[in-house]
């Protein structure tokens, strides 16, 4: 049976912005000793202690002394995102937006919320209305880049990045991540330019070597890409994934020392990390050691038992090794798991 080896890549870097620096901080000058706005001001004070949880009782009292309150709702989202409570942040967003709709900033600020809770749909119509409102930031197009993304739109994705490359020509993140898109659709020249321009922006970027590594692996340029891993794994020497991929193009060279090295190193730093353990089974069965890769592939099986590619290897080793009836409840498993196993491997089997 034919080896299949499985890489992975770190897709997609992403920089984490704090809400609460996000939204304007307006004190507002107490008058005859309104309620409120005294309470918005301890707010804001909290805020800039950060010390969230106080300065979100106090926003909360401004909005009870009145409701009609804008800025002490934008404000309590932004207080609530500190803490991590989206579900409270877009309560208060949206609370603030239907009070005035046109507020970008604040149509930025949902759409993270949401973002943040992967709910990528409204992530990136929240931006886009904040888009449509001013808020055209290199940000904003960034993370609507990042949510189509994930939501498997690449075409739609590239063109989010080039709007925020457009507003930051030096944005290194979107050039990694717009390369990353090009490299989902194969389109592998300009995956290599954008990671090479994301890494000229900004060299510390060890997920972007280890991307360009894996986009010229696919190219077949494997002195290239163990050149780039070796860099990712410089920048970064708990980097276990850039360790089997640069692995894989060491195999790929027929160095199969230096891969066996390198898958092992990965399960060294990371011992639940299924893909390395897998092939190791691989280099071992290679090397006729059919009892040593099925090891290798329970162990990756026990990490992941979803791991489709894992039981397939195994049936090659079980077949190997004359256990036919473990083969073939491997092969079953493989095909369950989407595995391309042909109908014919599994036909005898009970």
């Amino acid at each position: 049976m034919k080896k299949t080896f499985v890489t992975v890549g770190l897709l997609l870097l992403s920089a984490m912005f704090t809400f609460a620096q996000e939204e304007e901080v307006n004190t507002v000058v107490v008058e005859e000793n309104q309620e409120a706005e005294l309470a918005y001001n301890k707010g804001v004070s909290l805020m800039d202690a950060k010390q969230y949880q106080e300065a979100i009782t106090q926003f909360e009292e401004a909005i009870k002394q009145n409701p009609e309150f804008r800025q002490a709702y934008v404000n309590l989202g932004g207080a609530k995102s500190a803490v991590k409570d989206y579900d409270g942040a877009i309560d208060a967003y949206e609370k603030a937006l239907d009070l005035d709709s046109t507020q970008g900033q604040v149509w930025y600020s949902k759409g993270m919320a949401m973002y943040y809770k992967s709910n990528y749909r409204n992530s990136y119509n929240d931006l886009m209305s904040a888009v449509n409102n001013g808020y055209k930031t290199a940000e904003t197009y960034y993370y609507a880049g990042v949510d189509l993304f994930f939501l498997k739109e690449y075409e739609s994705a590239v063109k989010q990045y080039t709007n925020a490359i457009k507003v930051d020509g030096s944005y290194a993140y979107a050039y990694n991540d717009r390369g990353s898109c090009y490299r989902k659709l194969e389109k592998y020249d300009e995956a290599v330019r954008d990671y090479e321009m994301a890494l000229k922006y900004d060299p510390q970027l060890a997920n972007t070597c280890d991307n360009l590594g894996s986009v010229l692996v696919k190219k077949g340029d494997y002195e290239s890409a163990i050149k780039y891993f070796s860099m990712a794994i410089d920048k970064k020497p708990d980097f276990y994934a850039a360790y089997n991929n640069r692995g894989e193009a060491y195999f790929k060279q027929g160095n199969v020392k230096d891969a066996f090295r390198d898958f092992k190193k990965a399960t060294e730093i990371n011992n639940q990390y299924a893909l390395a353990y897998n092939n190791l089974g691989v280099v071992y069965a290679t090397q006729r050691k059919y009892e040593e890769a099925l090891k290798m592939y329970s162990n990756a099986i026990k990490i992941n038992p979803n791991f489709g590619l894992a039981y397939y290897h195994q049936a090659a080793a079980q077949e190997m090794l004359r256990k036919f009836d473990e083969c073939c409840m491997s092969l079953v498993k493989a095909r369950e798991l989407g595995v391309d196993v042909p109908a014919a491997l599994t036909a005898n089997c009970n």
